[in-house]
């Protein structure tokens, strides 16, 4: 944030806060859905190899579940920012590994989200 206070002439004495000075540069925060944007890539590029990675993303190695409620896992975490709760997890995993579908699904949740 300092950068843009320094390019706006914005003194800390001025009391204006992150938002505001976000709102004279018009722009906002984009470093979450950069990060999110960034996972989607990643995701996809795992799935399509079919290597050790898909094994431990889609969590099918032997071992025994723990008690209580479950962890959420990364995948859930990326089809719910997504917006894709109509999709189940399989068919997200699916969309993922058809290149198409899944650079037009990752476009579309990050257009929605700002960035």
């Amino acid at each position: 944030m300092w950068f843009i206070r320094r390019i706006f002439i914005v003194s800390w004495k001025d009391r204006k806060t992150n938002d505001e000075v976000l709102d004279m540069a018009n722009t906002g925060r984009s470093l979450y859905s950069t990060i999110r944007r960034r996972q989607m890539k990643f995701t996809g590029h795992i799935y399509r190899p079919r290597g050790i990675e898909h094994l431990s993303m889609t969590g099918k190695i032997n071992g025994k579940k723990s008690r209580g409620r479950q962890r959420t896992t990364y995948v859930d975490s990326l089809n719910t920012w997504a917006n894709l709760e109509q999709h189940t997890r399989s068919q997200f995993m699916r969309s993922s590994c058809e290149r198409k579908i899944w650079k037009t699904m990752t476009v579309n949740a990050c257009s929605r989200h700002g960035t």
